[in-house]
Parts: C-alpha cells; structure tokens; sequence
C-alpha cells in the first residue's frame, strides 16, 4: 500500500519538521515523505524530500505537497509540530478505506472535524472532495471544511488510535498581522457554503 505522508512547514526546521521526518522513517520507512517549506525565514537544507514554496494557506500548502507526491492510496496531512511515535500504515489498510481519519476528533458549532495537524484521506475520497479548499486563508477553519465536505460526500469521519502526538507549536496566530480578520473571514466563508449562521 502506497502511503504518502505530507508535512506542512513554516520554519522551526531543527525542532519540528526534522525530527518528524526522522520518526516517520524509523517506524514506517517506506512512506513517501513531501516536506512543503512554507517560505520559512532560514529556508530548509536542500534535500529530495524537501520543497520551498512562495507563503502559501494551509489548504494550498496541502494541495502543493499532495501534487508532488502522486498517486498513493492514503495521504497523510501533518502540520510540521507533531511527532510519529509508532507504526501506521496497517491500521489505515484494516480501515476499509471507506472515511477520514485522525487522532483528534472535535465539534465546532455543531460541526465535527478532525483537527488539521493530522488528517489521514484514501485517495476515494481525496479525489471526490477534490483536495482542501485554499479559499480559507492563513490556517483556520479549512479542516473543519475538509470533514464537513467529507460527511456530506458520504465518507465516514472518525478517531483513529495512530501513533502521531501534536507538539503544539500554536504559530499559526503569528503568521500575519491579522490572524483574527484572516479567522473571522473563513468562518463567515465556511458558514456561507456550508448554509450556516455563526454563532460566536
């Protein structure tokens, strides 16, 4: 089985993202690694696995990585701050490939989502839904979206016990200026396609 793991980085090199990268390596050493460098300040060593991108959202960051993989039959979308403490991929072939799958598994506004820093699609449904929506700006809203669009498609949504752990970084509301308008814009973004009024 082809997995392809997708790790979204901006900066924190040495701390985060190599370390990951050394973890999925030890525990499954045949997934295919896309490390996307976000425009980070001091860019990424220049390795095979690694690709400097102009500052990208979440969303298109993913869609990038997930580009430059290729066909695989699981993608595996990491933020950079997460750490693989275990196996894998036979827990994503004994799913039956029939939903989504993450190890943090919440409700927003009624909504139920998997958290992005670990999102785990079949290629079935990564094709239905078309990638992740790059309308949502910064990093906020758009794996609310991603799960939202994935029940309404007719894929299951569920907590999945893998072996990643979020370090939490929490750099995402230093990225812009703005962070709060970038948020207020994708939940009246997220709430308008998906025929919802916020409730804040």
């Amino acid at each position: 089985m082809k997995v392809a793991a997708l790790i979204i980085g901006i900066d924190g090199w040495e701390r985060y993202t190599l370390p990951l990268v050394e973890s999925l390596k030890l525990h499954e050493p045949d997934c295919r690694i896309v490390v996307i460098d976000n425009a980070s300040q001091t860019p990424y060593p220049a390795m095979g696995y690694v690709h400097r991108t102009e500052r990208l959202c979440y969303s298109a960051a993913i869609n990038r990585a997930a580009e430059i993989a290729g066909a695989a039959d699981w993608y595996v979308i990491l933020s950079n701050d997460v750490i693989c403490e275990g196996s894998f991929v036979r827990y994503l072939a004994a799913s039956g490939g029939d939903g989504i799958i993450g190890p943090c598994l919440k409700k927003v506004h009624g909504f139920p989502y998997l958290e992005g820093w670990c999102v785990c699609a079949p290629s079935v449904a990564w094709q239905a839904l078309g990638g992740w929506d790059e309308n949502f700006r910064v990093s906020s809203w758009e794996d609310v979206d991603f799960s939202t669009r994935a029940l309404e498609t007719g894929f299951n949504l569920s907590y999945g016990d893998i072996p990643f752990r979020h370090l939490d970084q929490r750099q995402r509301f230093g990225l812009v200026a703005d962070y709060w308008d970038s948020e207020k814009h994708n939940i009246e973004y997220f709430m308008q396609r998906h025929q919802r009024i916020a409730v804040l």
